[in-house]
């Protein structure tokens, strides 16, 4: 592989995920150590990618949280295909809830066909999508402080909300997935996706392979507090694994 094929494809890569290490990006990619180092540097001289201890992040994973548009443009793929296969496990007549991320957003928005759902959400965006469209499902939206970055509303009005509510399943959005559980990148965000899952009969995991190894600032659940989880085909062994020792169902989505 030419040199700027390398390059291309570590920003590729970086586009799809935002944070890898050398370890990562070596196996991934077949190369050297010391090639792969080369690679780097280059990189992060025309900034392109940062390095840091141990891996690379993309240029803009330091600028703060990733706006809810900027994740909208990753693997969009990849959350299409989650969005359609999770879709498809609700029964007739359920009551569901949503969380507010741009994979739940793709399930959301395939619910919204159905007249016999009951939808609840905090998502400004999928409620936006409701009050803009014919679509036959009722749909409430919840309660609470705007939040801009993620489009979502949170925070003590929200959790009291919730608190009145019972679901028959409700879809988690993540923003890291490890060994450990899952996580995301804030604490009222946190709050409410526990709050979510508390007041659930079935919940359900959606995120793309992506997340994988890639934890965010606050794990808000291990595996055991989800019943399934949903994933793109490029899902890794390894994550497979850590979800299904806990008990969790895997449910492998294929694009197209």
């Amino acid at each position: 592989m030419f040199v700027h094929d390398r390059h291309r494809e570590i920003v590729d890569r970086l586009a799809r995920r935002p944070r890898w290490t050398v370890t990562q990006l070596q196996r991934e990619m077949r190369v050297s150590r010391s090639t792969l180092r080369r690679d780097l540097l280059e990189l992060e001289e025309r900034g392109d990618v940062v390095r840091v201890h141990g891996g690379v992040v993309h240029r803009d994973f330091l600028q703060g949280e990733p706006t809810f548009d900027r994740r909208g443009k990753q693997g969009v793929a990849a959350k299409r295909a989650i969005g359609a296969a999770a879709a498809a496990i609700v029964a007739d007549n359920a009551s569901v809830y949503l969380d507010a991320g741009t994979t739940s957003l793709e399930v959301g928005r395939r619910l919204l066909l159905r007249p016999d759902v009951k939808l609840f959400t905090h998502s400004l965006r999928l409620a936006a999508d409701a009050a803009s469209s014919d679509a036959p499902a009722s749909v409430v939206l919840v309660g609470g402080e705007v939040r801009k970055v993620s489009q979502a509303v949170v925070g003590a009005l929200t959790l009291d909300w919730l608190k009145q509510l019972r679901f028959d399943v409700a879809f988690v959005a993540a923003s890291g997935v490890t060994a450990e559980g899952v996580s995301t990148t804030e604490l009222s965000e946190a709050g409410v996706k526990q709050a979510i899952a508390d007041r659930a009969a079935k919940v359900v995991l959606v995120a793309d392979a992506a997340k994988w190894d890639a934890p965010a600032a606050v794990r808000f659940a291990a595996w055991r507090r989800f019943d399934t989880w949903v994933v793109d085909a490029a899902v890794p062994r390894a994550a497979r694994a850590a979800a299904e020792a806990a008990g969790v169902k895997v449910i492998v989505a294929k694009e197209g």
